[in-house]
């Protein structure tokens, strides 16, 4: 989500996923789980630790070369989940940034945006061998199906302050002519009273002619004049 049509991810958002990182290394016996997500072709990486792990305090960022052997890069480039239960036996994972790390043992899953793009993913590490049995990588993709539940309330505020800014620009004082009633926009020029209130809401108009008007244009007409005792 990093764009200009994304939303920003709200401060509130990234404190709620480092939590849920911590939690779920907690709940999984590990040392570290992390959120990642893609920005700018790079993964963003909230981490949660468990135990002695240490936290640096700061997100940090991986780059997603080709052929890297990053787990959470397969994770997203494949937009399926990935289980390691031990990369020392792995001719490829062997190798691995992981690994070099002493985590040996890997086991992540996708998030989705509510649109179904790839936004990042949920991960856990272990320095021992792991198979990661149980309900812990379904607890994963619930916690993932969470965060694309987030993503949606964020988008859906997003929208919403779009809205109310369109409807302070309609706010204060608006010049209008008191003769022709064209309004005058911000750089200067007279626009007909529907162009400008086009231009800045979703309101549309059609046209048609009030009882003064009708009067007005046409009260001397022989026809109108017929057609209105008629009536």
């Amino acid at each position: 989500m990093a764009d200009a049509k994304k939303p920003r991810l709200p401060d509130i958002a990234v404190l709620k996923w480092r939590n849920i990182a911590d939690l779920l290394a907690q709940v999984a016996g590990v040392p570290m789980a992390s959120i990642n997500i893609l920005e700018d072709g790079r993964l963003r990486v909230i981490s949660g630790t468990h135990g002695k792990e240490l936290r640096s305090g700061e997100d940090t960022y991986l780059d997603l070369a080709p052929g890297s052997r990053i787990y959470c890069a397969a994770v997203v480039q494949a937009r399926e989940k990935l289980v390691v239960q031990d990369a020392t036996k792995s001719d490829f994972w062997r190798e691995s940034e992981g690994a070099r790390q002493g985590y040996i043992a890997y086991a992540g899953v996708p998030i989705f945006t509510p649109d179904g793009d790839i936004f990042g993913s949920v991960c856990l590490f272990d320095r021992k061998p792991n198979e990661f049995q149980g309900p812990i990588v379904r607890l994963m993709e619930e916690f993932s199906e969470i965060i694309t539940g987030h993503l949606s309330i964020i988008v859906k505020n997003a929208q919403l302050e779009d809205t109310l800014k369109e409807v302070r620009t309609l706010q204060g004082l608006i010049p209008i002519c008191a003769n022709c009633k064209k309004i005058r926009d911000d750089k200067g020029f007279w626009q007909k009273v529907e162009v400008y209130l086009e231009e800045r809401s979703n309101a549309r108009f059609t046209h048609g002619l009030c009882e003064d008007c009708i009067q007005k244009l046409y009260g001397k007409e022989k026809w109108f004049k017929e057609k209105d005792k008629d009536a």
